[in-house]
């Protein structure tokens, strides 16, 4: 399974175009580098986020210090004026200059002086608060109010009664929390077992906002201060940074592809369509103007230039060979046509003048046969220009008139009828094809035979075959004719047969002779 998958993805790849693969090789090369410096990125990015997390909770440590501060003054104030308003006659002025001295601090509240655990002294104005008598000694109690819109501080001496009140709203303590300069994008809310002022609800959650969540104890522990804030938003230039590693990864793998398909792609393309379109035996090759900056490429177009005009003068020569060549080969068969021709000429006029009879027809048969390769020769010659062979039909039928012009006299009477499909053979097949049906003819005149059939027809499935049949009454097994003519026939048949690397299928009860022949083309029938 994982061979062939591992094939599949070879496939895959090898069916991309070279622009992608190249495209897809630099990507793969650049990724290890890309990914280091995105992990880096990332991994500075957390750090950042982690140093305004930090902050965060360093400012909500400032926040609780400054409410820690504020309560921690107010009760030293008041713990260090109680003994003094307490003892004070009536008439002196302690109580209200201590009271001035608390409502002119920079986040003044509501303050109550109280003498022996159940006098109120002085107050702001307004003020009423719960007086309870006793308490811890020497300490602060704070306590968020029931509507969670006041923090009460209330201040025992050491005997363990009530010295005084501060009271501080809401409004008072969100101003003492917020740090000038900072964003006020945040939530801040003081609680205390069960119950909760929220002094600031400002902050929105949203998809992309990393939440910060922190608290702090104040008051010795009395109570306790949550924010809820947005960690300082990425800035542009940062998240510009975060991406610079992929937009690097990507340009440095497109700026290489680009550099790839410009030099050496397109110009390949371009020079692989003219290579395309040049064709054996174009004289010349236009090579196109490649306007690349690769030398190598331009070499090889010209290279290429220099090879074609090599082939073109290379085939120029061997046309021209080739044509000296056929115009001897012509001349050749010309000339072995003509002798064959004074040859068949001359046995006429010995056969003519020969004083005997046997001497006539012993002439007769050799001019026949010189007949037959002179015929061969001649349509050789006349098909010498196409290459494609010699055409079977008109040799036999030109053989057949011949055979029947130079027939004796006892077979005047004997026709020969033929039935040939164009067909084209070598020359070799040609010249074994004319003995045979000069042989098989012949033997037909000498025996008596009344007509002989001469087929061609390609009646074998394989179309480098044709089957030659030929059909006389001379063929049969109980025709009377010379025991020697008949033995020699035989003979000759057989070799001819061997030189056509074939057999012959005989059927002695009809008279057919039929057997395949390689043939090189077959012409339309018009």
């Amino acid at each position: 399974m994982n061979a062939d998958r591992q094939g599949w993805i070879a496939a895959r790849f090898a069916g991309l175009s070279t622009g992608a693969k190249m495209l897809l090789i630099l990507s793969l090369a650049l990724f290890p580098l890309g990914l280091v410096a995105i992990l880096a990125s990332i991994q500075s990015a957390q750090q950042k986020n982690q140093d305004r997390t930090d902050q965060t909770i360093s400012r909500l440590e400032v926040k609780a210090q400054r409410i820690s501060s504020n309560l921690t003054r107010a009760e030293i104030t008041i713990g260090t004026a109680g003994g003094a308003i307490a003892v004070a006659p009536p008439g002196s002025r302690v109580c209200e200059r201590t009271l001035t001295r608390l409502e002119n601090a920079p986040y003044p509240g509501r303050y109550a002086l109280i003498a022996q655990g159940r006098e109120v002294r002085c107050a702001s104005r307004g003020f009423r608060p719960p007086l309870p008598r006793t308490g811890p000694a020497g300490k602060g109690i704070v306590r968020i109010t029931a509507d969670g819109r006041a923090l009460q501080l209330f201040v025992f001496g050491d005997t363990g009664l009530l010295e005084g009140v501060a009271e501080y709203s809401r409004e008072t303590l969100s101003g003492i929390t917020y740090i000038a300069g900072t964003s006020t994008a945040f939530d801040l809310t003081l609680r205390q077992d069960g119950r909760s002022m929220v002094l600031r609800d400002e902050y929105e959650d949203g998809p992309f906002v990393h939440t910060v969540n922190a608290s702090e104890a104040l008051a010795d522990g009395q109570l306790r201060l949550d924010i809820s804030a947005s960690a300082v938003p990425i800035t542009p230039l940062e998240g510009l940074l975060i991406l610079l590693p992929v937009l690097m990864w990507l340009a440095a793998s497109v700026i290489g592809w680009l550099v790839v398909d410009r030099l050496l792609l397109r110009p390949l393309v371009r020079m692989q369509r003219h290579v395309s379109a040049y064709q054996p035996g174009d004289r010349e090759f236009g090579l196109p103007r490649i306007a690349s900056p690769a030398r190598e490429i331009s070499d090889l177009g010209l290279a290429f230039e220099g090879v074609a005009q090599t082939v073109a003068r290379h085939e120029a020569e061997l046309e021209a060979a080739v044509e000296r060549q056929t115009k001897l080969v012509r001349e050749v068969h010309h000339r072995v046509k003509n002798n064959l021709q004074v040859v068949a000429s001359l046995l006429n006029i010995h056969s003519r003048g020969s004083p005997n009879e046997a001497a006539a027809a012993a002439y007769a048969s050799i001019q026949r046969r010189v007949d037959a390769l002179a015929v061969v020769h001649r349509n050789h010659y006349a098909e010498l220009e196409e290459n494609r062979g010699v055409a079977l039909k008109p040799l036999v039928s030109e053989l057949a008139a011949n055979l029947r012009a130079t027939a004796p006299g006892s077979a005047a009477s004997m026709t020969i009828r033929l039935d040939l499909e164009p067909y084209y053979a070598t020359q070799d097949v040609a010249v074994s094809v004319a003995f045979l049906v000069t042989e098989v003819v012949e033997f037909a005149m000498f025996c008596g035979a009344s007509s002989v059939q001469i087929a061609l027809t390609g009646g074998n499935a394989n179309p480098a075959l044709a089957e030659l049949v030929l059909e006389s009454d001379s063929l049969r097994g109980q025709v009377s004719c010379d025991e020697k003519l008949s033995d020699r026939f035989e003979r000759i048949v057989t070799g001819l047969s061997r030189q056509l690397r074939t057999s012959i299928d005989r059927d002695t009860e009809i008279g057919r002779y039929a057997l395949n022949i390689a043939v090189v083309d077959k012409a339309d029938r018009h």
